[in-house]
């Protein structure tokens, strides 16, 4: 959602937009990159950055980002990586992260992995100089703005907000009283859940798991005696149950035109009880659902 509210904003255009598809674990199609890159280039075009995942906020797959980065290196492109949900886990599992650090610039949540309160965010630039230039007036406008040439930069300080709150210092403080260890083995115990949520899931014949779990997101439907569009609706009421009963709160997610449930591990206080209710919670939302 953030990619084309960007595309707007900048002025491109959203037919500039070019979405590129996924492989069987939804990660990004390197090969299907590779061609749009090229037919662009072909008509005349000129292709200006590629927008890679490190964690999807549906199933948690992570691009092939050293595939990436290497033909964005080729071919001359900033490459930005959507880590909004996911790529803070590369602080528990690096080994799925690697080529992480060619990215151009990396957006982060806070308040996502990181257990801070909601809209502390990060956009990180392997090139610090880049969002400085961004943001500054260059030239003769900006000597005849002041003669001062520091107050040249900086117009937003980096940022499209003027007022807005002091965001950074909750970051601050948490890694400094808890330290990164804490944060790590936080992350590492939400990976474990949804590991758990897997394997509970594929012991339960009612139900079928929809995607790998890579990261912390776990998709999932009811499946006995229905498929289809009936499977859809089924599960769609099945969700509205389980959070009526208050006991444990899904979300859901659409993948390749089924609705899924989706359970997603981001907080430091969840248990190994909380996990093991959510198979028992949807089988009983779906027996009331049929009456018996």
């Amino acid at each position: 959602m953030s990619i084309p509210k960007a595309v707007a904003l900048l002025g491109l255009g959203r037919q500039n937009l070019r979405l590129i598809g996924t492989d069987a674990e939804w990660r990004m199609d390197t090969a299907a990159l590779r061609r749009a890159i090229a037919a662009d280039r072909a008509a005349g075009r000129t292709p200006l950055a590629v927008v890679a995942s490190g964690g999807t906020v549906n199933t948690g797959a992570i691009d092939p980002l050293a595939e990436i980065a290497a033909l964005c290196q080729a071919e001359q492109l900033w490459l930005h990586v959507d880590g909004a949900y996911g790529a803070l886990a590369a602080l528990a599992i690096p080994e799925c992260f690697s080529a992480l650090n060619q990215a151009d610039s990396l957006s982060l949540d806070a308040h996502k992995w990181l257990y801070q309160p909601l809209d502390c965010g990060l956009l990180l630039f392997r090139d610090a100089s880049a969002a400085r230039s961004a943001f500054s007036f260059t030239g003769d406008y900006a000597r005849s703005l002041s003669a001062d040439p520091l107050e040249a930069f900086a117009f937003f300080e980096e940022s499209l907000e003027l007022s807005r709150r002091f965001r950074a210092l909750k970051l601050w403080l948490s890694l400094r009283y808890h330290g990164l260890a804490a944060f790590r083995g936080a992350i590492r115990a939400d990976l474990q859940h949804a590991q758990t949520l897997a394997q509970h899931i594929a012991g339960t014949p009612q139900l079928q798991l929809l995607a790998p779990v890579p990261l912390s997101a776990v998709c999932f439907r009811y499946v006995e005696g229905v498929s289809g569009a009936p499977a859809d609706q089924l599960n769609a009421a099945i969700l509205r149950r389980v959070i009526e009963r208050g006991r444990v709160y899904l979300s859901n997610a659409t993948l390749r035109g089924q609705f899924a449930l989706r359970a997603c591990f981001v907080n430091h206080r969840t248990t190994e009880p909380d996990v093991a209710a959510i198979v028992p919670e949807v089988l009983a939302a779906a027996r009331e659902l049929s009456g018996s």
